[in-house]
């Protein structure tokens, strides 16, 4: 490999690694409330209940909604990194807040604007990716990220939940603030926001930006401003599938925040055991992520619809399990083992699901626009998973509530897998029938030897 190779691939995994290391940050802000929910709930100064902790994750999941309408545009505008830093910034000051609070309205307030932070991570990362990555890329880096994030929430769910044990509740969120803080003072140094940042530019670099400049300029979104994207987006059926099919999925993943106190009541575990046992779910969707990127690259869209399809069914079927488990005597332990196994196959079976098709998809169809388009997605999903916050918090607080809890999720899966295959075949059917600039580009690409 020439020194100039070495170069450009030098500068690629650092901006990799400071988009990986700033969203575990973001998640770490987000993780601490989930964590922290038991503990909160036994503070006798708090006075919570599971509806009132259900309400806080729904301000939660609107200051992300809200986000998500705001921080792409923004994104868009000014650049990727920026935004990026500002938001980690910004969730560590809120969480150290929140974690001096006592009364429910002021839990609110703090959440919605941690997660408001929180949400603009994924809209500034298809703008940096967009200016740093050629097509043939996307799979894989979106496949890292997505690997860090589902590695740093299972990091930060066994740290937060140690920590527990020898802290309290407010302790966790204090800590959380001061580490996420020091990376925001730190990224700037690495995250740099396009090609002409990296200082010595090799002819490979110089290459990536031809390829890249071409790409944008022959896109059908080039030189159309923010409102006409809009249009552009909400009149393609492609658009609304995969909005419905993320925002089924994002309810699917808000159990992950319900998952400590799930165990918790279900098993009777302290709040410690029942948040090291919820890594369960971080760990398997970063098992599947882990090497779903890799293969999304090199996988036909007709094989896609088919591997994707065939692990939403298999959600389904964990979910079944969960709710009809307790309706045969198996034992207490052996049942919290069958339990903790299926949410970890839970959580891999949907996750790449989740986060590849909308991700690709959204750089490819959005161009400059992709931050609005992740933010639009986004703000759909979001919306979504917020009334599951309140009506979930609300079911399971009734007597026997965490079976109607899980009849809701078993249904929301069916909508998930069927919205999901029909998008994929739609994706599929229109790149062989009317391929775009962009995807042409990206098949006659060839695929590097390397990964950054």
């Amino acid at each position: 490999m020439s020194s100039e190779s070495k170069l450009n691939i030098s500068w690629e995994i650092k901006i990799v690694a400071s988009m990986c290391i700033g969203y575990a940050m973001l998640m770490l802000c987000r993780t601490t409330v989930s964590v922290a929910g038991p503990a909160m709930l036994l503070d006798p100064d708090l006075q919570l209940d599971k509806a009132t902790f259900g309400a806080i994750l729904g301000w939660g999941t609107a200051g992300n909604l809200t986000g998500k309408l705001t921080n792409g545009v923004l994104a868009d505008k000014i650049g990727g990194s920026k935004t990026f830093i500002f938001a980690i910034g910004m969730a560590a000051i809120t969480t150290f807040i929140f974690g001096t609070l006592s009364t429910n309205s002021a839990f609110f307030a703090l959440y919605f604007l941690t997660l408001f932070a929180k949400s603009a991570g994924w809209p500034s990362m298809a703008n940096i990716i967009r200016v740093w990555f050629t097509h043939a890329k996307h799979g894989r880096i979106w496949g890292g990220i997505s690997t860090s994030s589902r590695a740093s929430s299972v990091a930060t769910t066994l740290l937060l939940s140690s920590l527990l044990l020898v802290m309290s509740w407010r302790g966790l969120f204090f800590v959380a603030a001061i580490i996420a803080l020091i990376c925001a003072i730190i990224l700037p140094k690495y995250l740099k926001s396009a090609w002409t940042d990296s200082e010595e530019l090799s002819d490979e670099s110089e290459q990536t930006m031809n390829m890249l400049s071409v790409w944008a300029k022959t896109h059908p979104l080039n030189g159309v401003e923010t409102f006409g994207a809009i249009l552009f987006f909400i009149k393609s059926p492609r658009f609304w599938l995969i909005s419905l099919g993320v925002a089924s999925l994002a309810v699917l993943f808000e159990f992950q925040v319900f998952i400590p106190i799930y165990l918790s009541e279900t098993f009777n575990l302290m709040p410690a055991e029942a948040g090291l046992a919820s890594s369960a779910f971080p760990l398997g969707c970063l098992v599947a992520v882990f090497t779903g990127g890799f293969v999304y690259d090199k996988l036909s869209k007709k094989n896609i619809m088919f591997v994707l399809g065939g692990m939403l069914v298999i959600s389904i079927s964990c979910l079944l399990s969960l709710r009809y488990l307790g309706s045969v005597e198996w034992g207490v332990q052996l049942e919290l083992v069958l339990t903790i196994g299926l949410i970890f196959v839970f959580g891999f079976a949907i996750s790449p699901a989740y986060y590849l098709p909308m991700s690709v998809f959204s750089i490819d169809f959005g161009g400059k626009h992709c931050g609005l388009l992740v933010g639009l997605i986004d703000a759909l999903a979001y919306f979504g998973a917020m009334i599951f916050d309140f009506v979930g918090g609300a079911v399971a607080n009734q007597d026997g509530g965490w079976q109607v809890f899980l009849s809701i999720l078993i249904v929301t899966s069916v909508i998930a897998t069927m919205t999901m295959i029909v998008f994929l075949y739609v994706d599929y059917v229109g790149s062989r029938s009317n391929q775009s600039p962009s995807r042409i580009q990206r098949s006659n690409e060839p695929h590097p030897t390397h990964t950054p």
